[in-house]
């Protein structure tokens, strides 16, 4: 597990229990605080709810997370770091690349690089899964995002 220093905020995320495929799994989160990008895999459809009872609402792609409190801030980010399939600090990230699906039937993707080697991948199938991802990229390390 990666430690981080000091505070983290939390900067949002979302679990699509159909629409996000992990490898060959389907069923994915992707969450982000100023420190560090986390993936959940498959099988972690019930984190959502347990992220609303941390804080009512944090369980949606499009909640605004400047009303956390330090303490539940922290309980997010605990239970992100207990949850996660793969994790990263911003500064091993070198590049993201975030693709829009081109159909109903076809994945975009989002693909994050460190230096020139591609380290993780994930599918994303739906336009809302799309532009939260982006969203959550961006708060992430915008001067990394590639969107195609």
């Amino acid at each position: 597990m990666i430690e981080s220093v000091g505070s983290e905020t939390y900067l949002g995320g979302f679990y699509s229990p159909i629409r996000l495929g992990v490898g060959a799994r389907i069923g994915g989160g992707v969450y982000a605080t100023d420190r560090r990008l986390f993936i959940l895999g498959h099988g972690k459809a019930t984190f959502p709810s347990s992220l609303n009872k941390i804080a009512p609402g944090s369980d949606k792609g499009d909640f605004v997370p400047t009303t956390l409190s330090r303490d539940q801030n922290e309980a997010i980010v605990r239970a992100l770091s207990e949850n996660r399939l793969f994790e990263i600090i911003k500064e091993m990230v070198s590049r993201i690349e975030v693709k829009k699906p081109p159909g109903i039937l076809r994945t975009g993707w989002l693909k994050l690089s460190s230096g020139d080697s591609p380290i993780f991948q994930i599918k994303v199938s739906g336009n809302n899964e799309y532009e939260w991802t982006v969203r959550i990229v961006q708060a992430f390390k915008p001067e990394a995002v590639t969107l195609d």
